[in-house]
């Protein structure tokens, strides 16, 4: 696939240079600080719209840190996790790593902490615990890492409030409607027969002979996917 960063991270100045950033004990700590304010409005939307929130934050780190990168196999890993919120068997596996051991720690310490509570906030949400804190670490990590912090702040407050207008929280349906990926760039108009043509469209560009992050079509239904995996609709793509 193409993994170019999407618009708003070029505009945001997000440069792609060796990290300038000193990363210790102490800011390992404070990206663990609770922010209940930020935590709070993350409860006010879907989950699925939650773990998007999440991994729209997490494409700040790995642009970020991408060049300082062996391969570009945390874009694959991306790739299928975008997907996974369409249905969780579209994501395989999670990205596997010993950050801290292969990189210096300026680099492997936030793709760790990244990573961790990305695959935790995608537990929780399949198994329809809470998860408010996990998507504002994994931002709180991005704020740091970035290079652009005030850019990085107005995506994060228009991006939360969109989604909370978009895909507001319904205990009745807690998982919410399937999004794309456009649905956190800010100059994206969601509509459903446009959200519908880009999920159709995203899960047809996938690779998945050559990602190894995501889900094989025979494996797919022999775990209970209905339909045709890597089409939409597929006429079993719920994960709520």
């Amino acid at each position: 696939m193409n993994h170019r960063p999407p618009p708003h991270i070029v505009e945001a100045g997000v440069v792609f240079t060796k990290p300038e950033y000193h990363w210790d004990n102490e800011t390992d700590d404070e990206v663990l600080f609770q922010q209940p304010r930020i935590a709070n409005r993350i409860g006010d939307m879907s989950n699925r719209a939650a773990l998007a929130f999440s991994l729209g934050a997490i494409e700040w780190t790995f642009y970020r840190l991408h060049k300082m990168l062996p391969d570009d196999s945390v874009f694959q890993f991306l790739d299928a996790a975008w997907a996974g919120i369409v249905d969780w068997r579209y994501l395989d596996a999670f990205i596997d790593r010993p950050w801290e051991e292969d990189y210096d720690r300026n680099i492997g310490s936030p793709l760790a902490a990244s990573v961790y509570f990305l695959e935790e906030a995608f537990s929780h949400a399949r198994n329809t615990k809470p998860f408010i804190h996990q998507p504002v670490t994994i931002s709180e990590v991005a704020l740091r890492v970035c290079g652009a912090p005030d850019a990085f702040k107005s995506w994060r407050r228009q991006t939360i409030e969109r989604l909370i207008e978009l895909c507001p929280k319904d205990r009745s349906a807690r998982m919410g409607r399937p999004l794309p990926r456009e649905i956190v760039n800010p100059g994206y108009i969601s509509t459903p027969t446009q959200d519908d043509e880009n999920i159709a469209a995203y899960l047809a560009s996938l690779d998945w002979k050559n990602n190894p992050y995501l889900g094989k079509p025979e494996e797919m239904k022999a775990a209970g996917f209905e339909g045709e995996p890597y089409c939409w609709p597929a006429g079993g793509a719920s994960t709520s």
